[in-house]
């Protein structure tokens, strides 16, 4: 009888462990088939494409006497994105690529679980967004410290956060225009330090990132910090 109890508990743990850390293994499996080359090439394209300018055209003028022509100023041409009003986050390298909701409380935890729920990510209101400059920083979080492991298996967009390093790019398209940022940095914290939402350097346009850490748990948060280039 007990050998049997024991059992069956034994079955009920595996079967749960495997329901947790299903996304984890997935979203390893998908980012060891990457191609890595291919990673940096499709960046140097997009980049290549957000860089380029319009072609400056003379305007004639008719006089007998030839004047200065005006030339007009080039301007960037924003990234053609699918849906301009859309704020959407890039990452290559780990193959994490999905929508941003706006403005949502960090403190609250109905309006946050609501959006990563929706394997949503998440910009706390409590920060600036993209294109603000030097002194500003868009904080996005896919877990927050109010949540259990269950919950964390909702919104596994940022799992592979650590596999970033120093140099890697993260792309995020807000407003019709793309921002690219360059991680410099990582921070292991307490699940319930909030002094980094508002954290600034005041030279650098930074991004920081959060998710839950160790990967599958609940007990820290893993910060990544990039310049935005």
């Amino acid at each position: 009888m007990i050998f049997y109890f024991g059992s069956v508990l034994v079955v009920f743990s595996l079967v749960g462990i495997l329901y947790i850390y299903e996304p984890i293994m997935i979203s390893w499996i998908k980012y060891k088939l990457i191609n890595q080359n291919q990673v940096l090439a499709e960046i140097k394209k997009i980049k290549q494409q957000n860089s380029l300018t319009p072609t400056p055209t003379i305007i004639p003028t008719v006089s007998n006497t030839p004047e200065p022509t005006a030339i007009p100023e080039p301007t960037p041409i924003p990234l053609p994105v699918a849906d301009s009003d859309e704020f959407k986050i890039k990452i290559p390298k780990i193959g994490a690529n999905t929508k941003i909701q706006a403005n949502v409380s960090p403190y609250s935890k109905e309006e946050y679980l609501r959006v990563l729920k929706n394997n949503l990510i998440a910009h706390s209101d409590e920060s600036s967004l993209p294109g603000k400059g030097k002194g500003t920083a868009v904080y996005l979080f896919a877990h927050s410290s109010q949540q259990g492991v269950f919950d964390a298996r909702e919104n596994p967009v940022f799992y592979l956060l650590g596999e970033l390093e120093s140099g890697d790019d993260i792309l995020v398209s807000y407003n019709g225009n793309l921002f690219t940022y360059r991680v410099y940095m990582e921070k292991v914290i307490k699940s319930k330090d909030t002094d980094y939402l508002n954290y600034t350097d005041r030279d650098k346009e930074i991004l920081i990132l959060q998710t839950c850490w160790p990967i599958g748990t609940n007990w820290q948060r893993l910060l990544v910090f990039a310049e935005r280039i």
